[in-house]
């Protein structure tokens, strides 16, 4: 059964989702182009706020150390310290203090590969986590906030698009490495001094300021020497030397295959005459003239 009413309506319907669709996707369109103008304004501000020892990169990973610290001094209090010690060819950490007042850590003496010392962020296992997990999160960061930078720039080549990630993720990788290793110096100094162990507080503490100074100071060093620049200028030169390189490497490749056609149809040629020569003889020799010439003169 038809329903003319019913038809027009859904026709109606269909024209109006027709008319509406462009412009809600030029909305949104409009909309996802404003937002990543924003995080990547953001993230200029801020580097530039904080001399670039801080940025939208490097924020997430000094968040987690931050609250690995904030958890660890929870636990053992603003006071607590601990230091690591290698006995007998394994990596101990050893708490001072007194272990009632720890809700998780009660004992005085931990692997430095046991669970719970890994959960607080302390011991070297602990450090090479948490620095690869930094890791991965800013070098993700950098290239998705690199690329985004690239798109909504009309004059960024991809030279220097590749030169920003290159600088970016070395810097932050640097910074990184430097706060593992002043967390991994300052345990192992409070172990050397263990009468007047370093609180836990300047560990952590010591080992974020630490990357941010390093990132900070090789920010400067890039701007300073330009090497963004630099290295964007080799990349764009070793591109076109690349792209020179196949572009002659193609047309040596097509001379040669032109040479070698040339030579097959050369070589076509002879054999074809060679044998069309060799038949005629043949049928002379065998055939006689007369069946020659009812072949080859008619």
């Amino acid at each position: 059964m038809v329903y003319p009413l019913a038809e027009q309506r859904l026709a109606q319907q269909h024209s109006a989702a027709h008319d509406v669709n462009p412009v809600q996707d030029e909305a949104i369109a409009v909309s996802l182009e404003a937002f990543a103008q924003a995080i990547v304004d953001a993230h200029q501000s801020m580097a530039l706020m904080t001399g670039g020892a801080l940025d939208l990169a490097t924020l997430p990973g000094t968040l987690l150390d931050s609250r690995s610290g904030h958890q660890l001094l929870k636990e053992i209090g603003i006071k607590g310290r601990y230091y690591t010690k290698i006995a007998n060819g394994k990596t101990y950490v050893i708490f001072k203090g007194y272990p009632a007042v720890r809700e998780v850590l009660k004992g005085t003496r931990y692997l430095s590969s046991s669970p719970k010392v890994v959960a607080f962020g302390i011991g070297p296992e602990a450090i090479r986590a948490g620095g690869r997990a930094n890791a991965v999160i800013m070098i993700t960061c950098y290239v998705a906030l690199d690329i985004m930078q690239f798109i909504m720039s009309d004059t960024q080549l991809y030279s220097e698009l590749f030169a920003n990630i290159i600088v970016d993720v070395a810097i932050g990788a640097v910074a990184i490495g430097a706060g593992m290793a002043a967390a991994a110096a300052g345990a192992l100094l409070a172990g050397a001094i263990t009468t007047v162990a370093i609180p836990a507080l300047a560990i952590t503490a010591g080992a974020i300021v630490v990357g941010m100074a390093v990132g900070m100071a090789l920010g400067q060093l890039d701007k300073m020497f330009g090497l963004r620049e630099k290295l964007s200028a080799a990349l764009r030169w070793t591109g076109e030397a690349v792209a020179r390189g196949l572009q002659k490497t193609g047309q040596v490749i097509r001379e040669a295959q032109v040479s070698m056609r040339q030579k097959v149809e050369g070589l076509e040629r002879r054999s074809n005459r060679f044998f069309y020569d060799l038949e005629r003889e043949t049928i002379w020799h065998l055939g006689g003239p007369d069946l020659y010439n009812q072949i080859y003169r008619r």
